[in-house]
């Protein structure tokens, strides 16, 4: 775990963003990205991606979970220390 100039701890966490969208003319209607992120916060990673959107947050599998819609399409963020 890391310090930021804040005096903050910063965690590495292995993140997967789900994107699921209404079926429509057979395409898949879910996208998944896996990276790595670094933040003092997921919730407030989440929110500064998403500013115009009410997010839902839990757990689930030792993961936290941070979802929301966007332009009518569910994101789902899951982040676990990585």
């Amino acid at each position: 775990m890391k310090t930021s100039e804040g005096g903050e701890n910063v965690a590495a966490y292995e993140l997967v963003i789900e994107e699921r969208q209404p079926t429509c003319g057979g395409k898949s209607p879910t996208k998944s990205r896996i990276m790595t992120v670094e933040t003092e916060d997921p919730v407030a990673y989440v929110q500064a991606l998403e500013p115009e959107c009410e997010l839902e947050v839990y757990e689930e599998k030792g993961a936290l979970v941070v979802k929301t819609e966007h332009n009518g399409m569910w994101i789902k963020y899951e982040f676990e220390e990585a």
